[in-house]
């Protein structure tokens, strides 16, 4: 068995639930994978370059840490699209994002600082005409929207509105960042040695996660079960474990159906946006970021048939 030693770019299983539901679905294991689930935070580009981790699941961040690394690992399958929203409540006079415009925004420092600065830069709102206040996680976020001490705050999408939604003592709404809406977020990434020197492991381990992907879009009652079966933390009960996938599948559908391969005019549009607000400090070839020649070779099995199976519930 070849080990492969994975983390996403946060530990939140119900986001990406295919990783997770190829271990009791035998995926990894037909496919002579010994599956490792590693906890590196964040700092999944960073564990990669230093062999702690042999695949990762990189997010939208990479844009701006890519041409730091002397040799950029590339994404080589994408599993979901752009997540970030900011949340308020529904009866909000905030119903765009231009509408934050003077406002306070709750993020959880480090990592919604750039998505809200995105997400504000993308409608043209400089940083200095609104105010970005650490209220942490979700649940925190909530509480401090609760008291009024911010207007909205940045939440992962779909999946976490389900939840938030669920303990908030009014509705809540999503305000998306529309520019962002066909973006890609997290992939498959390896090293430029894995993709020249054990390509197979890369296909093998990308095919893992393919049949992952097909049960948890064709059967979500069967991906939500194993979800909470293997993950547990992941949800508070097994019914909203389900929800979590059936949300994500509707915010990500396209990622499923374009079968993980990434399309060369979102690149260079996600680049070229991110070059135009100012969060690249220099120029850089978008190529480096990114491969679909193993796209083919990952879905090289009979996929009618696994479909069937996964909607058959037949494990």
């Amino acid at each position: 068995m070849d080990v492969v030693r994975f983390a996403p770019t946060a530990p939140l299983p119900a986001y990406w639930p295919y990783y997770y539901i190829a271990e009791p679905l035998g995926f990894y294991e037909e496919q002579n994978i010994d599956f490792e689930l590693v906890n590196a935070q964040t700092a999944v580009q960073q564990a990669l370059l230093a062999g702690r981790l042999d695949i990762s699941g990189t997010g939208l961040d990479y844009f701006v840490q890519a041409p730091t690394f002397d040799a950029p690992p590339k994404w080589y399958m994408n599993v979901d699209r752009y997540l970030w929203v900011m949340a308020t409540f529904e009866d909000s006079p905030i119903e765009s994002v231009e509408d934050l415009r003077g406002g306070v925004i709750g993020i959880n420092e480090p990592h919604d600082s750039l998505d809200a600065n995105f997400m504000m830069a993308s409608a043209g709102i400089p940083e200095g005409e609104y105010e970005l206040v650490p209220v942490g996680q979700d649940q925190a976020a909530l509480v401090a929207l609760e008291r009024g001490e911010i207007d909205a705050f940045v939440t992962a999408g779909a999946v976490s509105m389900v939840a938030l939604q669920e303990q908030a003592e009014r509705p809540l709404k999503a305000i998306p960042n529309e520019t962002a809406e066909s973006y890609y977020n997290m992939g498959n990434m390896a090293t430029l040695d894995m993709l020249e020197n054990n390509r197979d492991l890369a296909v093998r381990f990308g095919r893992a996660v393919a049949k992952g992907m097909i049960w948890t879009w064709e059967n979500p009652q069967v991906a939500g079960e194993l979800l909470y079966e293997e993950a547990p933390e992941s949800a508070d009960s097994v019914e909203q474990a389900i929800a979590f996938v059936e949300a994500g599948n509707e915010a990500n559908r396209a990622s499923y159906e374009e079968r993980g391969r990434m399309e060369p005019a979102i690149v260079e549009d996600m680049y070229q946006k991110h070059e135009d607000l100012g969060f690249l400090e220099d120029p850089y070839d978008y190529e480096i970021l990114f491969t679909n020649d193993l796209i083919d070779d990952i879905w090289d099995f009979d996929v009618d048939a696994e479909i069937e199976r996964a909607r058959s519930g037949d494990q």
